[in-house]
């Protein structure tokens, strides 16, 4: 009692533990309890429930919380042991095997953990479904996603373990297939130290220097080839089964179909050098390997459009790809369809972007990565990225000192982008809030919507509120976790190879962004204004677009008051689109909540006293519901304009064909789109 309280109330909740004559009386109190029980043998669990009761009932809630196990029922450890039961359809990443049934029951242990030591008002904050933490299972032990600069790897070579005690450290690669099986292994690697997504910048600028002189493909198995390389990376990333419960590592790639004109004149980081003309005699830039990004890009485009040995799309890494002002004309067309690569014509950028619009056709598995926008480096001047489905990072030179420095990988300098944790706040019971307040008042129609905007609002800036609290919470998580050496991947310093010394650690902890994240903003235009975000009629449209734009100033508001860096973002996980409308279906909001939720409501009341996983959902973020009709210039017009707004990252789905049509059309079709992206200059993703 005393030791447990005394360690740990300090730390998590800035109280006293117990003190000797409390934990004295409490004891007493329990050893009577436990005299009087008819049970052949004392337990420690026992004995320690016993305790928390008395606990409870002389109001040490703090103290009982500390002192609690953590685990799970029998039956719910069972149940997971074959597949079924709670959350068994929480992860769609998750595979049927022994290990996942080992991942939940330790997620279950982590999750209440975590809410066991929180301050009870953000846990309840959370069990209530007014906001949710997002992976809360590795709230305390790892960041959240984290994008790589592949030239890292390439200059110092490859730590799996961060530290070289329990793995075998490589230097930097020096042949194509070690590079690229590095390139695997960091991710295989780094998703142990991360909670999301591992992805990587500039995929293909960055792993050009390797495919230099190389053919494009090659029939002799003893010829190394591009295409093979290629190959070997994606089959490589879909059957490495090494991540949380063993799944697959949830993966992607930026891809450019041509180097970036930021990158042209920045030295080659490769076979643990700079080729800069100072460290190195040769200076050798990326913007030389220009025909090698493109074969490079075509031959990925090939082996995603092949499928697998039976003809199964790959899941991942997902291919983002970029469209840019740069990349949307090809002044040097005419040169590279006459130009050969070692046997090879060099494809233009029309015809790269033929074959991606190709893949997303039969497979719809491409991301495309808008930087078009003003607010998304459309000067091409900066760097930018979308990681774990739909969250943005970027670094310009106005913003960050070291800009040019990690362009020239410097003394070891490097691109670092990722993000803390996300917390997700449930928009349309925030609004079911303001409109219950707000039943009782008459209001002038003149004031209504400020009126009404103001009451939403407020119910907004206290989950944000709560969600900083959560932020800072997992600062002090993650600072022990630092102090303790147990993110090592995160925060090696391998031997420089020129100086010898240790090196720049992988991640910078201090530019990681917390997420707020938003879901349901058509059900909160309903609920408010009677009008959904489809509506050809723009009162709920007008009125959300003021609300997140709003929430985007007060995200900065509190990034400068708490100093945090602190963004807006439209939340991917569908899980959360469930969850939070099914707790709202079983709430006092029900009545409302009935008339704005997607799905099938009535199986979904049948089921909701057993379980949440009921068929029952909000619209994500602020996309129009899927089956309002509409054109895509509609849509693109009407999601598009929250783009500029959710600075911390946003998605747009368009559906453009049921069936497989001529190539070209299609291509024709999707400049057309682009033009019109062009013109509103909003949508990023």
């Amino acid at each position: 009692l005393i030791k447990e309280t005394q360690e740990l109330a300090p730390r998590f909740f800035n109280k006293p533990g117990l003190t000797q004559s409390e934990a004295e009386s409490v004891a007493l109190s329990a050893e009577k309890t436990l005299r009087t029980m008819p049970y052949p043998w004392l337990t420690a669990p026992l004995i320690r429930e016993v305790v928390n009761a008395e606990l409870l009932l002389r109001g040490h809630i703090i103290h009982r919380n500390i002192l609690s196990r953590v685990g799970t029922p029998i039956y719910d450890a069972c149940m997971m042991d074959v597949g079924k039961g709670k959350e068994d359809k929480e992860n769609a990443n998750l595979q049927d095997n022994a290990e996942t049934s080992h991942k939940k029951k330790a997620d279950r242990m982590s999750k209440e953990q975590y809410l066991l030591l929180l301050p009870p008002q953000l846990s309840q904050r959370h069990l209530e479904g007014d906001l949710h933490i997002h992976d809360l299972e590795y709230f305390g032990t790892r960041p959240f996603c984290q994008d790589h600069d592949l030239r890292y790897f390439f200059y110092y070579g490859l730590m799996p373990d961060g530290k070289g005690q329990k793995a075998a450290v490589a230097g930097p690669a020096k042949r194509p297939e070690v590079a690229i099986l590095h390139a695997v292994k960091a991710l295989g690697s780094a998703q142990t130290n991360f909670a999301g997504g591992q992805g990587y910048y500039n995929f293909l600028t960055f792993v050009a220097p390797y495919l230099e002189k190389l053919p494009y493909s090659s029939k002799d198995p003893k010829i190394m080839s591009i295409k093979q390389l290629m190959q070997m990376f994606v089959y490589e990333m879909t059957q490495m089964m090494v991540a949380r419960g063993g799944q697959l590592v949830f993966s992607s790639v930026q891809l450019t179909p041509g180097v970036p004109k930021v990158w042209k004149n920045r030295p080659v980081v490769a076979c643990g050098k700079v080729f800069d003309g100072v460290h190195e005699e040769r200076k050798w830039t990326y913007g030389e390997l220009e025909p090698v990004v493109r074969l490079a890009f075509k031959a990925l485009m090939e082996v995603f459009l092949e499928g697998d040995a039976w003809g199964k799309p790959f899941s991942f890494p997902k291919p983002e790809i970029v469209l840019s002002n740069e990349f949307m004309s090809d002044p040097q067309a005419e040169y590279w369809k006459d130009h050969q690569y070692y046997g090879m014509r060099v494809p233009t950028r029309e015809e790269l972007y033929i074959l991606v619009t190709k893949l997303a056709i039969i497979y719809g598995s491409p991301y495309f990565d808008n930087e078009i926008p003003e607010y998304r480096n459309a000067d091409g001047e900066g760097i930018t990225c979308y990681q774990c489905c739909s969250y943005q990072f970027a670094a310009r030179p106005e913003d960050d000192p070291l800009f040019n420095a990690k362009m020239d990988f410097e003394n070891g300098q490097h691109f670092s982008m990722g993000g803390y944790q996300v917390v997700t706040g449930n928009m349309p019971r925030a609004a079911m809030r303001a409109k219950e307040i707000l039943k009782d008042f008459t209001i002038p129609s003149d004031l209504k919507e400020k009126i009404t905007l103001q009451a939403f609002m407020q119910e907004v800036k206290g989950l944000m509120n709560s969600a900083v609290e959560i932020f800072q919470q997992k600062k002090v998580w993650i600072n022990q976790a630092l102090a303790a050496d147990r993110i090592p991947f995160a925060t090696q310093t391998p031997r420089d190879p020129y100086s010898g010394k240790a090196g720049q650690p992988l991640v910078d902890f201090s530019q990681l962004v917390f997420a707020f994240g938003i879901v349901g903003m058509n059900e909160v235009s309903k609920i408010l204004t009677g009008h959904e975000l489809g509506d050809y009629e723009e009162g709920g449209w007008d009125f959300s677009m003021k609300a997140v734009y709003l929430m985007k100033q007060y995200c900065q508001e509190l990034s400068q008051k708490h100093g945090i860096h602190m963004v807006l973002a439209r939340t991917p996980a569908e899980t959360v689109a469930q969850r939070f409308a099914a707790l709202d279906l079983d709430s006092e909001f029900k009545e409302m909540a009935l008339q704005v939720v997607n799905g099938n409501k009535e199986e979904a009341l049948k089921l909701l006293p057993q379980t949440l996983d009921v068929p029952v959902y909000y619209t994500n973020g602020a996309m129009i519901k899927m089956s309002t009709p509409r054109t895509v210039k509609f849509q693109v017009e009407r999601e598009g304009q929250f783009f500029p707004l959710v600075d911390g990252g946003n998605i747009m789905h368009l559906f453009v064909d049921d069936v497989f049509p001529l190539v070209s059309a299609h291509f024709d079709r999707q400049a057309e789109l682009q033009q019109r992206v062009r013109e509103y200059r909003e949508a990023g993703d």
